[in-house]
Order: C-alpha cells, then sequence, then structure tokens
C-alpha cells in the first residue's frame, strides 16, 4: 500500500500536465476569430501601375531569409548570425539579413536588418517580418484554416513594416486556393533554395491580389551549395537602410533570381521596365536571354529569344503581364505591371466575421466547461466504500474450520 499513494500521486500529476498541454494548445482555436475573404476579382481599369516607374538605380543585392546558431542549436543553424553576415558580405550581398525563428538578431547585437521568421507550427506556416519592431509569439500549432492563417497574418503585421509569406510549397503550407483568398501580406517567396512556385503567385494575381516577389536561400548551412547564393533579390533602393529597403520592397521596386548554374554572379540585370500607353518594355544589360510574358491564370503570352530587350502591347483582355528572363546563369523575375482606374491602389481587405466568432468562441467555452465538469460528476456517482457489501466465501470456510 505505501508503494501506492506515490504512484497515484504521479499518476494525478501526469494527467493534469496532460490537460494543460491540451488547453495550451486548444485555447489558441478557441479564439482565433473567422473571417470573411473578399470575393475573387481581376484588375482592372484604362491605366498601369508600374512598380518600376521612378527607379533610383542604386540596386542593392539582398537575401532576408537566413538562419544562424540560435536557441541553443535547437533551429538546426550551423553557423553563427556573424558568419552567415560575413559569407554573404563576401559574395558581394548589399544586405545580408539574419531571419532566426522567433528571434530578431538586431536586438541582440547583430549588424543586420530587424527580421525574424515567425512560425513553429507542425505545417511550416511560416512568415517573413521584415522591419520587425517585436515578436509576435501567437501561433496555432496544429493545423490551422485558411482563418487560422488570415489571423496570424494579421498579428505578425502589426509587429513589423511588412509580411512576406515564407515557402508556401513546403508541407503544402499555402495552397493556391489559400493565396486566392488570404490578404495583408505584400510578398511572397516565390523561390525558396532551389524550390519556385510561380502557380501560387499566379493564383494570387489573377484574383486581383497585388503581391511583390521574393527570393530567398533560407539556408541553415553555409556548406549546403543548394542553399547558399542559389536566390537573391535585387532591390531598387537608394541606401540599405531598413526603411529604404522597407519602402522599395513594399513600392515593388525590386526583383527575384534564381541561380541555375555554379556561377554565383550575374550575367543578365535589369536596366529599365518602361510603359508607354499600353506597351511594356523591358531592358537587360549583359547576355542575351529569353523574354517570356506572363499574364492571367499563369498564361504566357509572348517568348521572345536571344535579346537584351523586348516589349508586350496589352491586349483588352490582359489583367496582369509579368515578365521572367531566362539568362544562361539565371532566371529573373519581374514584378507585374497591373491594370488599375489610375487613382486607387487595388486593395483588397478581408473582415472578422464577428457573429461566427463569437458562436465558436461560446461552442467552445460550453464544451469546455462541460469536460470540466463530468470528473467531479463522476466522483459523486461513485458508492461510498461503506457501503459496499464484499463476498468472500474462502475467508469465512477458512475462519470455520
Amino acid at each position: 500500500m505505501p508503494l501506492g499513494r506515490p504512484r497515484a500521486s504521479i499518476l494525478t500529476t501526469c494527467k493534469w500536465v496532460l490537460v494543460g498541454a491540451a488547453l495550451v494548445v486548444a485555447l489558441p482555436y478557441a479564439w482565433g476569430p473567422i473571417y470573411r475573404f473578399p470575393a475573387p476579382t481581376v484588375f482592372s481599369g484604362a491605366h498601369f501601375l508600374n512598380p518600376y516607374e521612378g527607379l533610383h538605380r542604386r540596386w542593392q543585392r539582398a537575401n532576408l531569409h537566413a538562419h544562424g546558431r540560435a536557441w541553443s542549436g535547437l533551429t538546426n543553424g550551423q553557423q553563427s548570425d556573424e558568419e552567415v553576415i560575413a559569407r554573404y558580405k563576401g559574395l558581394g550581398y548589399a544586405v545580408a539579413g539574419i531571419s532566426d525563428y522567433q528571434r530578431i538578431a538586431t536586438l541582440h547585437g547583430v549588424p543586420t536588418m530587424p527580421l525574424y521568421e515567425h512560425g513553429y507550427n507542425i505545417g511550416k506556416h511560416h512568415q517573413l517580418a521584415i522591419g520587425a519592431h517585436h515578436v509576435e509569439w501567437f501561433d496555432f500549432l496544429l493545423w490551422q484554416s485558411v482563418s487560422n492563417e488570415q489571423y496570424i497574418i494579421d498579428r505578425v503585421a502589426e509587429t513589423t513594416d511588412l509580411v512576406a509569406l515564407a515557402h508556401p510549397l513546403v508541407k503544402g503550407a499555402y495552397t493556391r486556393g489559400d493565396l486566392q483568398q488570404l490578404t495583408g501580406y505584400k510578398l511572397l517567396e516565390i523561390i525558396n533554395g532551389p524550390w519556385r512556385m510561380e502557380a501560387g503567385w499566379d493564383a494570387a494575381l489573377s484574383t486581383g491580389h497585388i503581391v511583390w516577389a521574393l527570393a530567398n536561400d533560407d539556408t541553415h548551412d553555409l556548406n549546403d551549395p543548394q542553399r547558399t547564393a542559389a536566390a537573391w533579390n535585387m532591390i531598387d533602393a537608394p541606401t540599405t537602410s531598413t526603411s529604404d529597403v522597407v519602402s522599395a520592397l513594399r513600392a515593388g521596386r525590386a526583383y527575384a533570381v534564381a541561380r541555375h548554374t555554379g556561377d554565383t554572379n550575374m550575367d543578365t540585370t535589369v536596366s529599365d521596365v518602361d510603359m508607354s500607353a499600353d506597351r511594356l518594355t523591358v531592358t537587360c544589360a549583359g547576355e542575351p536571354a529569353t523574354f517570356v510574358f506572363v499574364g492571367q491564370n499563369g498564361g504566357v503570352r509572348k517568348t521572345v529569344k536571344n535579346v537584351v530587350s523586348a516589349d508586350y502591347t496589352f491586349d483588352p483582355g490582359d489583367t496582369y503581364i509579368r515578365t521572367v528572363i531566362h539568362s544562361p546563369r539565371t532566371t529573373i523575375y519581374l514584378n507585374p505591371i497591373v491594370r488599375y482606374d489610375g487613382v486607387n491602389v487595388p486593395m483588397r481587405t478581408s473582415t472578422v466575421d464577428a457573429a461566427s466568432t463569437w458562436t465558436l468562441r461560446g461552442a467552445c467555452l460550453a464544451i469546455g466547461l462541460t469536460a470540466l465538469a463530468l470528473p467531479s460528476r463522476r466522483r459523486r456517482a461513485r458508492p461510498s466504500p461503506a457501503a459496499v457489501v464484499v463476498d468472500r466465501p474462502n475467508d469465512f470456510r477458512r475462519k470455520t474450520a
């Protein structure tokens, strides 16, 4: 009997630990709101929004997704933040961003711009917080509905200058359907190391969501050639200050680059992107390349080979056109030219469905209270030990023998 009491105490402690863990996991789902998402639309109007109008022509090569050693090695960064920065600077990068998970490296004395990667859920629903002010710790640990994803985007957006959705292909973190509905993110990582996701980008653009492209390494180990100088951004900013880089990214004055040879140098660069009436002209410097003009739903509208400049005239049915430039060493992804009314830049927003949200919260509260009440009801229903009559005939025989 003496061993029973400690064992019961241990079991009780384990039970309450499990209950506490379940509450930690479940409570965010009970609190997360339900959203109304805008209906799909297309870009329209007689005018064209050109993000490259008025270029500074001060191109800053940048990687905004790299991991150093953090959280005692738990996040698998193989080198220190300082070593990561030194390597990228040595490769000619003007901006070497450190995006440790849930940690803003600049607040720990690391000389980089303030950003971090948000998310510690098992579904890899992660966001890059660019120009971060402080870390947002709220997350949904297991699955995420599209409303859950929107709530996280909104919370991260409150504590940073720009939100970018990271590696949408990993574990299907952000599907095409998600990208068509979600709002509040300005940037999409269409290239993550060796992985590319143009289809998701076109899904967002084709439903009227202006979103600009990012290309990053997402390196955890500088010795991995597929994750070091495999992808980068060329950002048209006067300086490398956070404010200038953020302003350029917000306006779309940048383009994404993917390397497809062993050489990390660029053989082709963008010189100009001009709109004259309804005619788009893209001019490059360096090696001749193939220019591909892509429109609504990712359809190829025109291809021009072995040139350094190409043009495309918008058809009445073209809602947006983005240009992809294939050179011998790299592929360049320009941000799209989109139709609009010449006054208001198209902006889609999601709103909280208050009735559905509070119905969900009320139901979760009722379920929780019921679950808490069940153990006490069971205890009251148990018979008292004194009321139990035990028939032990074998013992009776031994006593009367």
